[in-house]
């Protein structure tokens, strides 16, 4: 029960509307946080039971939370856990699952040459890191259950952000573009080249501040178009359906069905490196 409202909770904002660096994920824990106080306060006290088994709950986060008021301690803990999955690729690496952030689905816009061949996701993807997750969430061992339903909190948020669940295949990426990794491009003409996929990773916000995305996440709770009955999309909890969501979300809107091809990344350079970047 506790896994299935953390995640309906964190996926309650539609996905065309934010993406998730860690800035996101803090604010999607947030959001999950205010919800469950309101609607089933129970539930917080259960996650956080389970939360103080993480490994990283001793060595870590209590000295994060204790610089926050006893007040805002629980819903810190909801904003931590979800960034977790991203905190350990520098810092504790031995839990570190590179493949399991995103699964890349073929796009192949409408007019690409025959040359232009596609390749299916790997097999281990986020869908399977999802469904690998949630059962361990329901054995007996009580830190890999906290371990894994942390990667649930950062998971959910991941597959809700578009270029996560796709790439595409054109004569400019023939090989894919690992989700607008490879393709550089610029907001605006006076904005600094960046690549695709970062850019929506950091639609919603881009700031760490835990009392500014406290406050984002209330006035976005706090909106008619975030209300439960505007988000009808809830009603689906399957993850191949989220993941389906996204894919659409991200050729159509993302790649623009394939207008949208930007600037191909240089070998060994970065996308800040190139100044003229296609705007989008």
């Amino acid at each position: 029960q506790v896994c299935g409202w953390a995640l309906a909770l964190l996926a309650v904002l539609p996905p065309h509307s934010l993406a998730w660096n860690v800035s996101g994920h803090m604010l999607s824990g947030s959001l999950a946080y205010q919800i469950l106080r309101r609607e089933s306060a129970h539930t917080i006290e259960s996650v956080k039971t389970i939360l103080e088994k993480h490994p990283w709950y001793a060595t870590q986060w209590q000295a994060e939370l204790a610089k926050v008021p006893t007040i805002d301690r629980e819903e810190m803990l909801f904003m931590v856990a979800p960034r977790w999955a991203d905190d350990i690729r520098t810092k504790d690496r031995v839990y570190n699952r590179p493949p399991w952030h995103f699964i890349n689905m073929p796009f192949k816009p409408n007019g690409q040459p025959e040359s232009v061949q596609t390749k299916p996701p790997a097999a281990v993807n986020i869908l399977t890191a999802l469904a690998e997750n949630e059962r361990i969430t329901k054995t007996d061992n009580l830190e890999q259950r906290a371990i894994a339903l942390t990667w649930l909190f950062h998971l959910v948020g991941d597959l809700h952000q578009p270029l996560h669940t796709v790439q595409i295949f054109t004569t400019e990426h023939p090989n894919g573009d690992r989700g607008g990794n490879e393709i550089c491009m610029r907001p605006s003409p006076n904005r600094k080249s960046g690549s695709l996929h970062r850019f929506w990773d950091g639609v919603v916000t881009s700031g760490s501040n835990p009392t500014r995305l406290r406050n984002r996440a209330t006035e976005m709770r706090n909106r008619e178009e975030f209300s439960r009955r505007q988000l009808t999309e809830l009603a689906s909890t399957e993850f191949e359906l989220w993941d389906k969501e996204s894919f659409e979300i991200a050729t159509k809107i993302a790649y623009q069905n394939g207008a949208f091809v930007g600037t191909p990344k240089p070998p060994r350079r970065e996308c800040g490196d190139v100044a003229d970047a296609a705007i989008l």
